[in-house]
């Protein structure tokens, strides 16, 4: 408890200094790095499985764990935030007492990629950030904050009830989708989709707008991207288009880059 007090006072003394610090080999040397925390807006991107593997060119690297069954988590991410805090490492032992819930909702969707070795990524990148406000103030805080929003923001439940399903014949207008999603959320999110083979826009993503306090809201202006949220695997996903009908592919576990051929 002591060392995370600690960081956590570094990190809001970040707001006027240059940290000279960076991770090498579980030490700090002097690699000069900034990182800011006065961030004000975070971005909850939730994940469909069913579509996530037609976007990433490396068609052999993806697999859908065959317990995946809803909407996951791909990220909490604060915006604006500069360099985060190398130095500042998660541990396997830090998570045990939410792993299950992680698995189920905060699985990897990567072949040969251990969870922890996802969720290790996503804090280095983005927790040590959030961890600047005190309620995510350690990995344990952050991972049970991104968890709560995930089961807040109960996504599958909202679409079943407004008709809208998987289906490899069926697609629907993005006026259809955003209009179920929006008592939910009001205005505060947007779809990203990818393209499949046969040239169909396939939805993959909800990206869901946050204050600083985990509340809905933080203007579009102020928010600004992290990076391409599949940039990761060089995919070509983008906003979903108003001018044509978006599908919403079911899982196929066997084929997943291909789920409707």
């Amino acid at each position: 408890m002591r060392y995370e007090k600690h960081i956590l006072w570094a990190c809001t003394a970040a707001l006027l200094t240059v940290w000279v610090l960076a991770y090498d080999n579980g030490h700090c040397s002097g690699i000069v790095t900034k990182h800011f925390c006065n961030w004000t807006c975070m971005q909850l991107t939730l994940q469909w499985p069913g579509s996530f593997c037609i976007g990433l060119n490396n068609k052999t690297i993806c697999k859908i764990p065959e317990t995946v069954r809803n909407w996951t988590i791909h990220g909490l991410w604060p915006q604006k935030t500069g360099h985060c805090c190398d130095c500042w490492p998660v541990f396997h032992s830090h998570l045990q007492e939410i792993e299950p819930e992680l698995t189920q909702l905060w699985p990897s969707l990567i072949k040969g990629k251990h969870f922890f070795f996802f969720w290790r990524e996503e804090w280095i990148k983005h927790g040590t950030c959030a961890g600047c406000e005190e309620t995510m103030g350690s990995p344990l805080l952050y991972f049970q904050a991104a968890v709560k929003l995930r089961k807040l923001f109960d996504i599958d439940s909202v679409l079943e009830s407004s008709g809208i399903k998987t289906s490899c014949d069926v697609s629907y207008k993005h006026d259809d989708i955003h209009g179920a999603l929006t008592p939910l959320f009001g205005n505060n999110f947007d779809l990203q989709c990818v393209t499949d083979s046969e040239g169909r826009e396939a939805w993959v993503q909800l990206k869901i707008h946050l204050f600083r306090n985990q509340t809905l809201g933080c203007h579009k202006q102020e928010q600004e991207e992290v990076f391409n949220t599949l940039a990761w695997f060089n995919s070509p996903g983008h906003p979903c288009p108003k001018n044509t009908t978006i599908f919403y592919v079911p899982i196929n576990y066997e084929n997943p880059h291909e789920p409707c051929n």
